[in-house]
């Protein structure tokens, strides 16, 4: 919807009016409108509901149209198929609430089509005002009520002792008139009604202050304001913000004030050295930097600047090189860019033709296995292949195309195994031009970091960075789940999949065996993923036990913000929840939708199923497609050549909405079964 100006008088004022366009030799038949309920007014936020009597005695009917303008500007609309003369319909018209709009007059059209374009047309005037609500509530995140006490016309406040960031919603009752209640949350930077996201209040430190809200204005408070250098951060997203901080030297004094809790946050090295009077010294080379504050991450990401945007690596070895891929991720491995242009790696320059990356063993890159490639930019392009780039690291070896490593792609030499909280300090030298540049690697100390326990079943979880747990255990059907240490489970989404009742009283589902499980802070969830009893990735057995995994596009873990895509270590395990049974279950939601639990996308997917989250290690496809069964053909297709998974022609699942894909493979792996189906 556009901008809707703010008049004096808002809406354009219209006396109650009948047209009726008759023309029996051209579009014959009667339309006849019998409207009941109350049109006279109605609140913004509110539904205004009436009923129609609609009825034609010479022909069929079609439709009953009805739009809701605010001055000349269609608001709201709703169509309803008429298919018996005679029969009343419930309409419901949304009235839109928008910040800065006075109270006023709007205008109400209805028309009644028949099927030979008859129409039969009625305009009502309709006072639209504010409902003067006696409270409001502030529910937090955590679920704790607060009243918001009228202090005056529009004006409402709360005074508690809060923590120092406060997100959450605040709800209208019903009143003044109006039917539904009013939730106002946090959209594009703007505190909106049904916002998607809490409202993110912070002050300068926790203890007893206000929130404030105006229900005019939408405006509210506290919002604190973030400075570098006494430079003030812009908003860019709900939850990242940036300040561009020109010439700046290796050395230069870095001052963060505003950041609440700011002890949580992870600075990266490669740009931030820690002072004993609370400033912090930039570290990297001489130059024009842009900082990003992820608020919800709790980190800054750097970027060098190159004629006012971010850098990019010229053909000399000047610069910015960037990393994309998997098992590398700043503020942690749950952040990994993937192979996802505009999501990658800026290094940090330490000269003029020099960069480096510092990552931290289990936080920062995975011990085990690594899969990443340096890129001339932050997304296709220029790219380091193994003709361009040596390596003189023990550690890491640049793959050639040959052994199952993709050419440029960086990998763990054979045999070698990094350390959990080891420094590593990966440098890139492009001194002779970026095609005879140099990789070295180096261990640069221990990270030192105070562990918080979090525990499953008295079981000790293991960590390198307090914010992701992961745990191999054993695990029977049925069993009672309980964490424990610091952990707030209530704030966590909970796999349905995986564990069911309520987080002080959790219940196993899949079948008895070894799992993986895994709490994710930043992602703010708990999920698991069945494996064996050395910790490694189950695979589909021959005799169709064991896993099933999701790899592929409109799919996502613990939201559609967190898409797998087609990276094989991002793929979803699907429990085994009765011999050879799998399940998933997702509600439908918006591309990259941050709504916890709207894991599959409503308007489009393109995913598959594998027997394990690696490539040609088998597939549900080819040969050995899966059989629609039950209500799947409603919904989805299964590929004939390849079989990934489709919606199906004209279908788009309703946002919101549970549905749950079930594969059968009782009757063997080359007879499995697939249901969809809307629960």
């Amino acid at each position: 919807m556009k901008h809707i100006k703010t008049f004096a008088c808002l809406f354009a004022l219209g006396a109650i009016m009948v047209a009726c366009k008759d023309d029996d030799m051209k579009n014959p038949g009667n339309p006849v409108m019998d409207v009941t309920g109350n049109l006279g007014n109605a609140c913004f936020g509110d539904t205004l509901r009436f009923d129609v009597k609609a009825s034609d005695s010479q022909v069929p009917l079609s439709t009953i149209h009805a739009e809701l303008y605010f001055d000349s500007e269609l608001v709201a609309e709703q169509v309803i198929r008429t298919k018996v003369s005679g029969e009343t319909y419930p309409v419901a018209i949304y009235v839109p609430y928008i910040a800065n709009i006075p109270d006023g007059t709007a205008t109400l059209k209805l028309w009644l089509q028949n099927i030979n374009f008859t129409i039969t047309e009625k305009i009502y005037s309709v006072k639209i005002e504010h409902a003067d609500y006696p409270y409001l509530t502030f529910v937090s995140d955590e679920g704790t009520q607060y009243t918001m006490q009228r202090v005056s016309m529009y004006n409402y406040e709360v005074t508690d002792n809060f923590e120092a960031q406060m997100p959450g919603k605040i709800v209208a009752p019903a009143a003044g008139g109006a039917t539904d209640e009013v939730i106002w949350g946090y959209e594009g930077g703007e505190i909106k009604v049904n916002g998607s996201k809490s409202i993110p209040f912070t002050n300068a430190g926790a203890g007893n202050y206000t929130i404030s809200f105006n229900t005019f204005t939408m405006e509210g408070a506290p919002f604190t304001s973030y400075t570098l250098n006494d430079n003030l951060f812009e908003q860019i997203s709900d939850d990242v913000y940036q300040v561009d901080i020109n010439n700046l030297a290796k050395g230069d004094p870095l001052t963060l004030d505003g950041f609440p809790n700011f002890e949580e946050w992870w600075l990266n090295p490669d740009y931030f050295e820690a002072n004993s009077d609370g400033t912090y010294s930039f570290m990297a080379y001489d130059g024009n930097y842009r900082f990003i504050a992820n608020t919800k991450l709790k980190y800054f990401q750097v970027v060098k600047l190159v004629a006012g945007a971010p850098g990019t690596l010229s053909q000399d070895g000047t610069g910015l090189p960037w990393i994309l891929g998997d098992n590398i991720g700043y503020p942690s491995l749950s952040n990994a860019p993937g192979w996802n242009p505009g999501q990658g790696i800026p290094m940090a320059p330490q000269s003029d033709k020099v960069y480096q990356v510092t990552v931290v063993g289990g936080r920062n890159i995975n011990v085990s296995q690594i899969n990443f490639k340096i890129f001339g930019q932050d997304g296709w392009g220029t790219e380091f292949t193994s003709s361009m780039l040596t390596s003189q690291s023990d550690l890491i070896a640049v793959g050639d195309g040959t052994g199952g490593h993709d050419n440029g792609n960086l990998y763990l030499k054979d045999g070698v195994e990094l350390e959990a909280n080891t420094i590593y300090v990966i440098t890139l030298d492009c001194s002779n031009g970026i095609d005879n540049a140099i990789l070295t690697t180096e261990i640069a100390g221990e990270n030192q970091f105070e562990q918080k326990p979090v525990s499953i079943n008295g079981k000790e979880m293991n960590t390198a960075d307090n914010s992701t747990y992961s745990l191999v255990i054993e695990l029977n059907q049925g069993e009672a789940i309980n964490f424990s240490g610091d952990i707030n489970i209530t704030e966590l989404y909970i796999d349905p999949d995986y564990f069911s009742g309520t987080p002080d009283n959790l219940t196993f589902i899949p079948v008895s065996g070894y799992y993986n499980v895994v709490v994710n802070k930043e992602r703010e969830c708990i999920y698991a993923y069945r494996c064996n009893e050395n910790g490694s990735a189950m695979k589909l057995q021959d005799d169709g036990t064991g896993a099933i995994w999701i790899i592929g596009e409109g799919v996502g873990n613990p939201s559609l913000a967190y898409q797998i895509g087609w990276t094989p270590e991002n793929g979803y395990c699907m429990p085994e929840v009765s011999p050879k049974v799998y399940k998933f279950t997702a509600q439908a939601g918006e591309a990259l939708s941050n709504v916890p639990g709207q894991r599959i996308q409503a308007n489009s997917v393109n995913f598959k199923f594998y027997y394990i989250n690696q490539w040609d290690n088998g597939e549900f496809g080819g040969d050995n497609l899966l059989t629609e069964t039950g209500t799947a053909s409603e919904f989805i297709t299964v590929g004939q050549s390849d079989g990934n998974i489709h919606l199906a022609s004209g279908v788009s699942l309703n946002i919101g909405d549970t549905y749950l894909i079930t594969i059968d493979l009782s009757e063997g792996v080359e007879n499995g079964t697939i249901n969809f189906e809307k629960l």
